[in-house]
């Protein structure tokens, strides 16, 4: 049996995500609501491997109205102590890190082979092709950041001060990894040892869990194949935007959504995943501004030129 699922760990005192405007409780509904998008698209399109929500605090934890969604779609709900890769609850991302401690619980488990996503995610198709390169490899996304970027530049700053020589490796992102149980476990150990000398050297990196999961897939090359032809992130808002249309043509099993979790996410969830269903394509593309620039955000995005050159 395989495993498709979405780590969430919640700790009040703790950081997560830097793009999400709402806090506290309201920002709970919203990761859950997300990871309801994202796990049923997941389970529709892939009845015979196991999807499960695996959190830190617990089933009798989470609102009656996603455990009845969950229950419906036979989603599992796994509870996982957040008990490695912890640092300091004020550290960037601090609650990205549980991805990395969940994966190495996981790798321990019955399962063949293991995908863990972000909860901005949405499934389109089923993951035969990527269980099949499970077999062979671990996937994760190249981003495709160079230097000319400035968060790449950003990073490979942290890794020259971090390793005292500057490195140009390749920055993954942190919202997909694949691999089989036994890639998965060789994968984690990797990981302890930058986590264990991160802690020794009392360094501090604002990247997340994606620091530590580039230096390893840098000392694990030869083991690591790109996902991007299975997962691409979209960067859909107004006043920046990034689309490739490989959410049709030559066709991703994944979209990664991260300007759409308190919006198009939101929508998909009350109109479709509410009520038990799922939508079609073109509705899913025109939802998430995919295929178009909605009309407000036009005019929003004229706004802030005219501003900028004033």
């Amino acid at each position: 049996m395989n495993l498709i699922c979405i780590p969430f760990a919640y700790e009040e005192n703790m950081n997560s995500g830097v793009n999400v405007s709402i806090k506290g409780k309201d920002k709970i509904e919203i990761y859950l609501k997300n990871a309801c998008v994202a796990l049923i698209s997941a389970k529709y399109y892939n009845p015979d491997s196991d999807v499960a929500l695996v959190t830190n605090f617990g089933r009798w934890n989470i609102p009656e109205e996603f455990l009845s969604i969950f229950d419906k779609w036979e989603i599992k709900v796994m509870e996982i102590p957040f008990d490695q890769f912890r640092f300091q609850g004020s550290y960037t991302w601090a609650l990205a890190f549980y991805k990395l401690c969940v994966l190495k619980k996981l790798s321990c488990m019955k399962y063949e082979s293991i995908c863990y996503m972000d909860t901005d995610v949405y499934i389109q198709g089923s993951f035969d092709a990527i269980w099949t390169e499970c077999k062979q490899n671990i996937m994760l996304y190249d981003i495709n950041h160079g230097l000319n970027t400035r968060d790449y530049v950003l990073l490979c700053d942290e890794i020259e001060s971090y390793c005292g020589q500057r490195k140009l490796i390749t920055h993954y992102g942190g919202e997909f990894f694949a691999a089989s149980a036994e890639n998965a476990k060789a994968f984690t150990d990797t990981c302890e040892q930058v986590y264990y000398e991160m802690r020794q050297k009392n360094f501090i990196t604002t990247k997340g869990d994606e620091f530590i999961l580039s230096l390893a897939a840098n000392e694990m090359r030869e083991s690591i194949k790109n996902a991007g032809a299975y997962i691409y992130r979209f960067w859909t808002g107004a006043g920046f935007r990034l689309i490739s249309t490989c959410y049709e043509y030559n066709r991703i099993t994944i979209l990664h959504l991260p300007a759409e979790k308190e919006r198009g996410m939101l929508k998909i969830y009350d109109k479709y995943i509410k009520i038990g269903k799922i939508p079609i394509d073109e509705n899913v593309w025109k939802t998430f501004r995919l295929n178009r620039i909605p009309f407000l955000d036009k005019i929003k995005k004229m706004l802030r030129n005219t501003i900028m050159k004033k």
